[in-house]
């Protein structure tokens, strides 16, 4: 996904997005350990930075 010429990386298993690969790869392989989301690596979600008003970059 690109959003605002920004690429974004999407966890296949929650859907989440996120700016960085490793971090999105993090949520896939512990939505898919864990059958939910970590809410560690959700904070850093961009939808995350949206609804928190809080930009990330």
């Amino acid at each position: 996904m690109i959003m605002a010429d920004k690429v974004l990386y999407r966890c296949p298993e929650c859907g989440l997005h996120y700016e960085d690969e490793q971090i999105a790869k993090q949520c896939e392989a512990y939505c898919k350990e864990h059958q939910g989301c970590s809410m560690e690596i959700t904070k850093l979600s961009v939808e995350r930075s949206k609804a928190s008003g809080n930009p990330q970059s």
